[in-house]
């Protein structure tokens, strides 16, 4: 069973127009929007633990090295 921790936190304007903009283009809660978010950050943080080589690919097919700091 999975168990909820309530979280209260204060961010800046900026963070906060990204959040609002994510949630009305994706159709998404802000609650869902930060579980995704932590969990992209867990998925980076664990690459940068690794030392994993990672790769973003556009439309066109063309490949960019990601460096995780």
């Amino acid at each position: 069973m999975s168990t909820h921790q309530r979280l209260s936190v204060n961010i800046n304007e900026e963070s906060a127009e990204i959040l609002r903009s994510v949630t009305r283009e994706r159709g998404i809660t802000t609650t869902e929007a930060i579980r995704r978010a932590i969990a992209l950050l867990g998925f980076f943080e664990a690459a940068r633990r690794a030392d994993t080589t990672l790769w973003s690919e556009d439309k066109k097919g063309e490949k960019t090295q990601l460096h995780v700091v």
